[in-house]
């Protein structure tokens, strides 16, 4: 196992960890609009999404309108991924 996928393993389960605390004591929404959600986690979330993978947690009601993601869920998955990728390397 590689010292830097278990490091960015790490650092992705931590950040999810403190992104649910946040969450619970009411100090963040825990959502993150498309857009900046894109800009944050990059080609690794958009593909996600198309595959359908992740979803938008809350939507508004029209086509044009703003999507919002949850940060746990993205963290999650990533989590999953990076874990996964590792045992696949290992």
């Amino acid at each position: 196992m590689n010292a830097d996928n278990l490091d960015r393993i790490i650092a992705t389960a931590a950040e999810l960890g403190a992104t649910i605390a946040l969450q619970r004591v009411g100090q963040i929404s825990g959502e993150i609009s498309e857009r900046e959600a894109f800009r944050t986690y990059g080609s690794w979330l958009r593909h996600a999404v198309e595959a359908g993978r992740i979803r938008a947690h809350r939507t508004g009601n029209g086509p044009t309108s703003k999507k919002l993601y949850n940060v746990a869920q993205i963290l999650a998955l990533r989590a999953s991924d990076e874990a996964r990728a590792t045992l696949k390397i290992g």
